[in-house]
């Protein structure tokens, strides 16, 4: 053993003593040694900044918790387009979008890719998805793709209005 270590244990050992005589009701003979005191009194004192520390580090724990939970829940979000009404405005592209839909029964990203000539498969997502929030398309997921379908039967008390082409 080295000379370091020697003396830890001594001073472990002296400890081990000083809690003894202390959980014993020894209080007074603990006094006498002013080292052990002030040792004790620090060890105290630092326990407490660490024990704020704590509660500081576990209150924005919970505060982080809490808005992780508000921004994964979903929101309870009304249609871009008020379904239910009787008329709901649309675009000439997203009208044909809907036609599309219709004839073809169901469509996917790539097929309205291919339709409208778009460069990237993100404009077609983009469309298909406003139109599903909207109300007026349905929205499959079937293996890897998602697919949009037109159903008449949802919005039988709609009158879709799109602009003169």
């Amino acid at each position: 053993m080295t000379k370091k270590s020697k003396q830890m244990e001594q001073e472990i050992l002296e400890l081990k003593k000083v809690v003894e005589k202390l959980s014993k009701g020894g209080v007074e003979e603990v006094h006498e040694d002013a080292g052990v005191s002030t040792m004790l009194k620090y060890m105290l004192e630092e326990r407490e900044r660490t024990n704020k520390m704590l509660k500081g580090i576990t209150e924005r724990l919970r505060k982080l918790e809490s808005d992780l939970t508000e921004m994964e829940a979903p929101e309870e979000r009304a249609p871009e387009f008020p379904v239910g009404n009787k008329e709901v405005p649309i675009s000439a592209l997203d009208s044909k979008i809907l036609e599309f839909a219709q004839t073809k029964g169901m469509v996917c990203a790539d097929d309205l890719q291919k339709e409208m000539n778009y460069k990237g498969r993100n404009a077609a997502c983009a469309r298909l998805n406003r139109l599903h929030r909207g109300g007026l398309l349905e929205r499959y997921q079937l293996g890897h793709k998602v697919y949009f379908k037109y159903d008449a039967g949802k919005t039988t008390n709609t009158l879709i209005i799109s602009p003169p082409q």
